[in-house]
C-alpha cells in the first residue's frame, strides 16, 4: 500500500463509520508516534473520540519510553479521551484497550490469546500488541487521556522467525488479514470496552480482564525502580493493580514494573 493511498483509504473507510467512540480519524502515511500527535492535539483542544491512525511510525513508544518497532503492516493508533471519572481510574483504561485488542482476536480466529499483565495481548504466549496511556491533569481534574495501541497485524514473518517473544496475527494464522476489516472491529470492541468503562460497569472490566488473563495464577518477578518482587500472582485489584503473594507468604499489590514469568 502506498503512502498516499493508505490515506486515501482511511478517508474512504471513515466517511460513513457510525461508532460512538469515533468522532473523527486523522491518518497519516508517517509520524513519529501517534501518541506525541494525539497529544499535541489534545492540548489544542481536540474533542474524545479523535483518532489518529498512521502507516508507520519511526519513533514508536511503549511502555518506560521503550521503542515499538513500527513498520508497514502493523496497525498504529492513539485516541484521545476525555473521561469524566475520579482520577484513580484511569489505571482501568490500558485494560480497556487491552481487553479491546484481546476480543477483536479472538472474534476472527480460533488461536490462544491472552492478556500479559499490565497490557500486553499474547497469542500463543507471544507478544502481538502493546498499550501506551498518556494523561494530561488540570486544577480541576482530568484533563485528557490519550490510549495508544500497537499490534502486529501483518507485519513482515522475518521480523519474528527469530525472536520467540513476539509474533504477528498474520505470522500465526499464516495469511494476511484485511486492515480495514480488522480496524472496524477494533473500533467496536474498544467503543463497547470504552462504554463499559463510561458507565462505571468496573467490575465488569475487571471480571473480563481476569478472564483473559495469563497472568493470575503464574509465579511471576516484578521488576521496579526501587525493588523486585518475586511470588505468585493471584489476582488484580479494583484499580487494575496486579495481586502478589510473596514467596515469604506476605500480599502486596503491585501498581507498575515489568512482569517476567518464572518457571
Amino acid at each position: 500500500m502506498s503512502n498516499k493511498k493508505f490515506v486515501e483509504e482511511t478517508q474512504v473507510f471513515s466517511k460513513d463509520l457510525d461508532i460512538d467512540i469515533v468522532k473523527k480519524i486523522i491518518a497519516f502515511s508517517e509520524l513519529s508516534s501517534t501518541n506525541s500527535k494525539a497529544k499535541e492535539l489534545a492540548q489544542k483542544d481536540e474533542p474524545e473520540g479523535t483518532i489518529i491512525l498512521s502507516e508507520i511510525q519511526k519513533s514508536g513508544r511503549g511502555r518506560f519510553d521503550r521503542v515499538w518497532e513500527s513498520p508497514e503492516g502493523g496497525l498504529y493508533l492513539s485516541v484521545i479521551l476525555r473521561p469524566i471519572c475520579k482520577p484513580d481510574k484511569t489505571t482501568l483504561l490500558p485494560l480497556v484497550a487491552a481487553l479491546s485488542v484481546s476480543k477483536t482476536i479472538s472474534s476472527i480466529c480460533d488461536l490462544d490469546v491472552s492478556i500479559k499483565w499490565p497490557n500486553d495481548v499474547l497469542i500463543n504466549g507471544k507478544k502481538t500488541s502493546g498499550i501506551l496511556l498518556e494523561s494530561e491533569s488540570k486544577k480541576d481534574g482530568l484533563g485528557y487521556v490519550v490510549l495508544g495501541i500497537g499490534i502486529n497485524l501483518n507485519t513482515d514473518a522475518d521480523m519474528f522467525s527469530k525472536d520467540f517473544a513476539a509474533t504477528s496475527i498474520a505470522y500465526e494464522l499464516g495469511i494476511k488479514l484485511d486492515y480495514y476489516g480488522f480496524l472496524k472491529k477494533l473500533l467496536l470492541n474498544l467503543d463497547y470496552c470504552y462504554r463499559l468503562f463510561k458507565e462505571e460497569k468496573y467490575d465488569n472490566i475487571l471480571s473480563e480482564w481476569k478472564k483473559n488473563s495469563d497472568t493470575i495464577g503464574k509465579r511471576v518477578c516484578i521488576n521496579m525502580p526501587s525493588e523486585k518482587i518475586e511470588g505468585k500472582a493471584f489476582d488484580i485489584d479494583s484499580s487494575g493493580f496486579l495481586m502478589i503473594e510473596t514467596n515469604s507468604g506476605e500480599r502486596k499489590t503491585v501498581t507498575s514494573g515489568d512482569c517476567f514469568y518464572i518457571e
